[in-house]
């Protein structure tokens, strides 16, 4: 069970929860603050910093998620790390890198969540690409970036932000009805969580299913964990692109990890990259 008092974080203890041959976080670079874990993160990458070097704050309070929007912790109660990864894959798989940290976050949680009363399987989903799910609530956060060439990326930065140990009066508020409401292990298991050890699990999680991605019948693999995790899945659903909005049901994800919508007309559309709304009982 990864709990315990909160105390100083010493971000070292991590490495004595890393599973054996894991290749990520051998170096890991802590700070008590940093505005943003992912910047110091890719000015490592590009001098050259080695496969698996971790970026982890006790407190980011200017980070920015995907389309830019703010993204900060509360100090000392969430996990907010981002770790470099040299994958041998090529742009077009890139997109696979947010089902394996969604994925690996998910698979960290149910552990923790096992045997909590009202936790049955499927409340940890995934909401597409990358938004882990507790509940309906989100709980995870993931932004995944990239440098290279079509053929061979150099490198990823993954930064992952996840609700620890606040309270319900530390969860941001939504700023838009199409934005889901946010929860905390805190707030869904009555527990804390040591934030090292639940570093290491993560980390653990990741190496294992990114890897998966540079290896053509473990991509098929990692697609179908993906699917069954998915909370998007069979949903009506509102996708938002800066071309427009489409509406429809979200019908499958496909083998480079875009998702596949079909219209009320039978059209198929395909997004790599968009924003993807829930529809309510009732709702489009």
């Amino acid at each position: 069970m990864i709990t315990g008092n909160m105390r100083q974080i010493n971000w070292q203890e991590t490495k004595n929860f890393l599973r054996e041959g894991i290749r990520l976080g051998g170096t890991i670079h802590s700070a008590a603050a940093m505005p943003s874990t992912q910047a110091p993160a890719k000015d490592a990458a590009r001098v050259g910093a080695a496969h698996g070097t971790v970026f982890v704050t006790d407190f980011q309070n200017s980070g920015r998620g995907r389309r830019d929007r703010g993204w900060t912790t509360s100090p000392g109660l969430d996990l907010t790390f981002s770790v470099l990864l040299r994958p041998d894959i090529g742009a077009g798989h890139a997109q696979l890198l947010n089902l394996a940290a969604a994925l690996a976050v998910g698979k960290t949680l149910e552990k923790i969540f096992a045997g909590i009363p009202g936790k049955r399987e499927g409340y940890i989903g995934i909401k597409w690409p990358n938004d882990v799910m507790a509940g309906g609530k989100k709980i995870c956060g993931i932004l995944c970036e990239t440098a290279g060439t079509e053929q061979r990326i150099d490198f990823a930065v993954l930064g992952i932000g996840v609700n620890v140990n606040g309270t319900a009066l530390d969860m941001p508020v939504s700023d838009s009805s199409d934005r889901p409401r946010a929860t905390s292990i805190l707030i869904e298991t009555g527990r804390r969580t040591a934030l090292p050890q639940l570093l290491g699990e993560i980390l653990s999680e990741l190496d294992k299913l990114a890897g998966m991605i540079e290896r053509e019948n473990d991509r098929t693999s990692l697609i179908e964990m993906y699917r069954k995790k998915s909370c998007t899945l069979g949903r009506r659903v509102r996708v938002i692109t800066e071309e427009g909005e489409t509406f429809g049901t979200a019908s499958d994800i496909t083998g480079d990890g875009a998702l596949s919508v079909t219209d009320d007309g039978g059209r198929v559309f395909i997004f790599h990259a968009a924003d993807v709304v829930h529809a309510h009982t009732g709702v489009f």
